[in-house]
């Protein structure tokens, strides 16, 4: 089975890629929707998290408080790095999982959709890697259309990535998405095409 890494940067479009080759039959593994589902309440990654950062992170629930965490490590790397140590293993443990039962089931291609590919070094898992990428500028004007952030909030958050410009030296495939949906799905026909021929 071919094992595919789908990446991009923030605001770059690339969960509406995947959702987009998801609709064409593709199978995607979500690395975003994993890593939620390791510190859902009842788990023995939630007991860590409260272990390691304290009960002040629960919602009235049980539930972990996602934002007030991402909050808490953003701008502390020795948290966020307290905090990977914790989900990264059990994230990796549950991809690994999953990638053998779709091996198992005969799928000739996965798809493991995963921001942050080039930032965790994860470069050599896959057999390809393909890259939603976009302007510098499309991201700032995204980020502030859709999250409302402020400029030092969008600077903050696109420095703590490697800059889209720079990983499409390192992708074997690019999906540009500046334009409208109507070239964005061309864009994707193209990638579906290439994913094909692996």
């Amino acid at each position: 089975m071919k094992w595919i890494g789908l990446t991009g940067g923030l605001a770059s479009g690339k969960s509406t890629v995947a959702r987009a080759l998801s609709a064409k039959g593709f199978h995607i593994l979500d690395a975003d929707l994993i890593a939620r589902q390791v510190v859902m309440k009842g788990t023995l990654g939630l007991q860590s998290v409260v272990r390691e950062f304290g009960s002040d992170f629960l919602l009235a629930s049980g539930d972990l408080d996602r934002s007030k965490l991402a909050q808490e490590v953003f701008f502390d790397a020795s948290k966020r790095k307290k905090l990977q140590d914790i989900t990264h293993p059990l994230i990796r443990f549950e991809v690994k999982k999953r990638r053998q039962e779709l091996e198992n089931s005969g799928e000739k291609i996965a798809i493991y959709d995963i921001p942050l590919l080039f930032e965790t070094k994860a470069e050599k898992q896959f057999d390809a890697i393909l890259l939603v990428t976009c302007s510098r500028e499309t991201q700032i004007r995204r980020l502030r259309d859709r999250n409302h952030w402020s400029e030092s909030e969008i600077e903050a958050r696109l420095s703590s990535q490697i800059p889209l410009r720079e990983k499409e030296s390192l992708a074997d495939f690019i999906i540009r998405n500046e334009g409208s949906w109507e070239d964005l799905e061309n864009e994707i026909r193209r990638a579906q095409g290439w994913l094909m021929k692996l």
